[in-house]
């Protein structure tokens, strides 16, 4: 072998590591990215599913005030297997006839990256001003 031929190989193997070690830098990247915008979309997901949640609760509160207001103070319920919504209904101090709802959702429970969305309205709505 000439003195020639083992320099070469040798700059060829330089080469390659320093090319394998560029696209495995780069591939470390793009998953760390990934993991990323995954997990912002889990965040996005769960929040969503939360507001839902209350939403729901607060509907709840409402067919039940409907049905039987007298007594009703609240429930906690898991509408979907891994969401809970606190419902809790205090009346309105000035009026018997209105109530305060306020409701907490957590999605999911005991999961990764629980979102929690509180909803507070009062039954029956304000009405709206006459214009």
């Amino acid at each position: 072998m000439t003195r020639t031929h083992a320099t070469r190989s040798g700059v060829a193997a330089v080469w390659a590591l320093v090319v394998l070690s560029l696209v495995s830098a780069l591939s470390v990247a793009a998953v760390t990215r990934f993991a990323a915008a995954r997990k912002q979309i889990d965040l996005a997901r769960n929040r969503t599913q939360a507001e839902w949640l209350a939403r729901s609760g607060y509907e709840l509160a409402v067919a039940r005030l409907l049905t039987k207001p007298d007594g009703y103070t609240g429930e906690t319920v898991s509408p979907v297997p891994t969401g809970e919504v606190k419902i809790v209904v205090t009346p309105d101090p000035k009026d018997p006839t209105r109530f305060h709802v306020e409701c907490t959702a957590r999605y999911p429970v005991g999961g990764p990256a629980v979102a929690i969305q509180t909803l507070r309205r009062s039954f029956p709505p304000d009405e709206p001003a006459a214009p």
